[in-house]
């Protein structure tokens, strides 16, 4: 077996470990955008939905409340009058209610689907994150050790050339 290993490729590996850093960033930044992503429609769903449903939940009873009392009252004062006006305005607020209570249901029906079936998947991202976080950096380090190793192997097997004098003016003479 021969005692010299020829190293011919040392630049190969540089440009895979550099390959491999921009792998790690693009890939540690795909990893939580979409964990954020995840998060931010939950936070969505749980945060901005229900306070915007549970807030027309409130408006559309106080409006309907407030028509029933209107239709009340205009029925005291003119029991005759067919007080279309105020029946329309009750059947309104209560449509509207009932939409907002339908969109309530919906949105919990959705938060408890969304959750139970994104946990899962985020776990499944758990393997990934340990690689891109720990496992190639390390692989990153120990590419830049090996380079480290193989250059000054390279450097100190190098045949040297034999140092050649200069020649040497002699004012002409031969």
């Amino acid at each position: 077996m021969s005692d010299q290993v020829k190293i011919s490729s040392i630049d190969a590996l540089e440009a895979f470990r550099a390959d491999l850093i921009q792998y790690i960033a693009k890939a540690r930044v795909a990893l939580e955008d979409m964990e954020g992503d995840v998060r931010r429609t939950q936070t969505w769903l749980d945060t901005d939905r229900v306070q915007h449903w549970g807030g027309q939940l409130k408006q559309w009873t106080k409006k309907l409340h407030q028509a029933e009392q209107e239709l009340y009252s205009a029925n005291l004062t003119n029991p005759q009058a067919s007080n279309a006006f105020q029946k329309m305005n009750v059947l309104k607020a209560r449509r509207k209610l009932e939409e907002a209570e339908a969109k309530m249901l919906v949105l919990k029906k959705w938060r408890q689907t969304f959750e139970n079936r994104s946990t899962p998947l985020l776990r499944q991202l758990d393997p990934m994150f340990h690689l891109v976080g720990q496992i190639l950096p390390q692989g990153v380090y120990s590419l830049g050790e090996s380079i480290k190793a193989l250059q000054d192997y390279a450097e100190k097997n190098t045949p040297k050339q034999a140092a050649t004098p200069a020649p040497t003016e002699t004012g002409g003479q031969p």
